[in-house]
Order: structure tokens, then C-alpha cells, then sequence
């Protein structure tokens, strides 16, 4: 991906999650969704989040650059799960199902993230459903492309939110770069070589 992208991530609302988390003395928390061969995870990881959970349906590019790979490197701290995103929520869900919801510190029994990343093209409602169940209720704060209408899956607004799903900041463009992902291959609407059959997706039933 596109350099613009990840000095996205290290933007000043992201650093605001990251400030809140060590005030509140807990380890900053990170979940990384669709992190492919694991550079955003690094980006996370350089920025002092070193709680991540990273996910991507397919575990081919993390397996050949960060396990196999001589100078791939997975610290103590970060977590790969070769689930899609709804089959990872269903797991957090099943997890965290019988305790409080609140600040998501290490006192707290539920796992929640200072900020959530999304690598591909998701629709609004998605993005909110995350913000409101995963963030730390507090500072939380979550990064995506968003489809600029629902299932368009040829142009997005990089958005980011709070735990509420409000919009704080917004982008068509980073840099010299025009918002384009990847499609969410979790959608029925997914068409063409990234989605299935093509990419060999087993969607949830």
C-alpha cells in the first residue's frame, strides 16, 4: 500500500487513543484488521501500540514474510488470526459475552482497543458496528476507507471514528493518492479477482 496510507495511521487522532491509554496506565491496544503481510501492524507496533491483535481471512502473506521470512519478526505482544472480520467478531463476542463493558484497562475483563485499523474497503455500517462494540469507550478510535455509498466498491473516504461511530476527520484523498481498497470480501457484493470464487474466500454461512 501506498506510503500516504500508513502516515495516515500515524496521524494525531490516533496519537490522542495512544496518549489516553498510557495516562490511564494501560498497555496501548491495537487491532489491525486485514493486515496481510503485517506492515501496518509494524507501523502500529513502531507507534508504541504493543498489545495488537492482527487478522486477515488468508494467513499466506503473513506466513511467507513474517514467519518463514529470515527477517520477519512477530513480537511477544502481537497476535495473527487467520480469520475474516466477521468470523473474528463472532470469536471476541463469544469471549467477552459475560463481562462489563467498561474502559477496557487491564482491570477490565473485556478486551477492548484503543484504536482499530481497517487495510480494505469497508461500508459505514460495518465501520460503526466496530467502533461501538470494540473501542475503549473512552478515547477509542477507529481508521477506514469507507465506501462513499454502500457496496461502491470503487471509491472511499478514509474516516475516522469514535466509539459512538461519529465521523472526526475525513479524507477522499491522502497526500497525492485517491482513496481506492480493496473490497471486503465478506460482502455479498464483492465482484472480481479479490473476492470469491476467484480468491478462494469461504464466506461464513
Amino acid at each position: 500500500s501506498p506510503k500516504e496510507v500508513y502516515d495516515t495511521i500515524s496521524s494525531n487522532y490516533l496519537q490522542e487513543a495512544y496518549d489516553a491509554a498510557i495516562n490511564s496506565n494501560s498497555t496501548p491496544k491495537a487491532l489491525d484488521v486485514g493486515a496481510g503481510a503485517g506492515v501496518s501492524t509494524e507501523v502500529l507496533y513502531r507507534l508504541g501500540y504493543h498489545e495488537i491483535d492482527a487478522l486477515d481471512w488468508s494467513g499466506e502473506a503473513w506466513t511467507r514474510y513474517v514467519v518463514e521470512d529470515p527477517m520477519g519478526y512477530c513480537p511477544e505482544g502481537v497476535r495473527f488470526y487467520e480469520l475474516d472480520d466477521e468470523r473474528y467478531l463472532d470469536q471476541w463476542r463469544g469471549a467477552n459475552s459475560n463481562t462489563n463493558g467498561g474502559g477496557g484497562g487491564r482491570g477490565d475483563k473485556q478486551q477492548l482497543f484503543d484504536i482499530i485499523v481497517f487495510n480494505f474497503a469497508v461500508n459505514e455500517a460495518k465501520a460503526q458496528q466496530f467502533a461501538k462494540e470494540l473501542l475503549n469507550k473512552q478515547h477509542g478510535r477507529l481508521l477506514a476507507p469507507i465506501n462513499t455509498s454502500n457496496d461502491y466498491w470503487l471509491k472511499q473516504t478514509y474516516q475516522v471514528m469514535d466509539s459512538d461511530g461519529k465521523v472526526l476527520w475525513s479524507a477522499v484523498d491522502v497526500g497525492a493518492w485517491s482513496v481506492q481498497f480493496q473490497p471486503d470480501v465478506t460482502q455479498d457484493t464483492c465482484s472480481g479477482i479479490w473476492c470469491a470464487p476467484f480468491n478462494g474466500f469461504q464466506k461464513k454461512r
